[in-house]
């Protein structure tokens, strides 16, 4: 069954900025997090996604940090306008978009809205009436009662449930006394009968633990299929991950590296045959081996912080590679 996915993810963000389970993470990448949860989901259900589109003043924070992870995602970012007030047209371009697909695609089958606005009531019923499939993928509490009574439990999603080992996401790295608790799967049409499976993923969580700085956590990664190569092989990736760490950092002159720039820059440019996931889980790697830290500075030109990469130099691999580069 093919599939169309619109996300809204102005409302997305917004829904889990305002969630209280939430607060102290970073929202935009628990926010790709859910979407790269039902991105997995939708293959294991027996879906094809040949449409996706993310719509949001990109041009805006958080927009302008998530567009380019969006468009590797296969969510084309959609630019809208925003009014003097504020208001942007999302909900109406996603709107006609979906609409479009659905009178003039009868292959795909499946409409999947990521939105709990009460403004996609109309074109969830002409979805509906049109015999397609329908699920709103949304947060509970940020969801229009009407839009969620006209689609039906049936056919929404909780966005939470899409996030693997939510109760470890949640937990505050400053306090180890909390456990863990089971987690549970958002539903998707199958055509088989049975429980999807659980999503093994790790998200990127922030908190303030008291006498330093805020700290960010895993980087979200849903796809390491560079986890399926040989050990050997895996460290050589490591340690050309560090060296252009270390390399970029000699560049600037300067003890932090921006972690977006490097991502988007000598990452992809150096790792060209892996896929954007897999090079982030190189960077998640290295922190869960203290061999680096992600921590968050202020910014002084905008109201928002952003992310850097520190090297732990009395690290073995760190002082390796570190004397290597000295010795060329």
């Amino acid at each position: 069954m093919d599939a169309a996915v619109f996300v809204d993810f102005e409302n997305l963000y917004l829904s889990l900025k305002n969630h209280d389970d939430c607060s102290g993470l970073r929202t935009r990448e628990l926010s790709l997090q859910i979407l790269q949860g039902l991105l997995i989901r939708l293959p294991e259900r027996g879906h094809n996604k040949v449409i996706g589109r993310s719509y949001a003043a990109f041009d805006t924070y958080p927009g302008v940090e998530v567009a380019h992870d969006l468009a590797l995602m296969g969510l084309s970012p959609q630019y809208v306008l925003i009014s003097h007030s504020g208001k942007n047209s999302a909900d109406i371009q996603l709107s006609l978009d979906a609409a479009k697909v659905v009178f003039r695609r009868p292959d795909i089958e499946l409409i999947v809205i990521v939105s709990g606005d009460r403004d996609f009531i109309p074109l969830a019923g002409q979805v509906l009436e049109e015999g397609r499939e329908l699920r709103v993928v949304s947060i509970p509490d940020s969801t229009s009662g009407d839009l969620r009574d006209r689609v039906g439990e049936r056919r929404f999603v909780d966005a939470l449930e899409l996030i693997g080992e939510r109760d470890a996401l949640l937990k505050n790295p400053c306090d180890s006394s909390i456990s863990n608790g089971q987690e549970t799967d958002g539903e998707l049409p199958a055509d088989e009968p049975g429980e999807a499976p659980v999503v093994e993923d790790s998200a990127e969580e922030e908190t303030v633990c008291e006498g330093g700085p805020r700290i960010v956590g895993h980087i979200p990664v849903t796809w390491e299929r560079a986890s399926d190569r040989n050990s050997g092989e895996r460290e050589g990736l490591l340690t050309q991950c560090l060296e252009l760490m270390v390399r970029a950092r000699m560049r600037h002159s300067s003890e932090d590296i921006w972690l977006s720039p490097f991502l988007k820059g000598p990452m992809s440019q150096h790792f060209n045959g892996l896929i954007h996931p897999e090079r982030r889980a190189l960077i998640n790697e290295l922190r869960n081996r203290n061999v680096v830290r992600v921590e968050e500075r202020a910014n002084q030109h905008a109201d928002h912080p952003y992310s850097v990469i520190v090297i732990e130099d009395s690290h073995p691999m760190a002082q390796a590679v570190c004397a290597r580069l000295q010795r060329h």
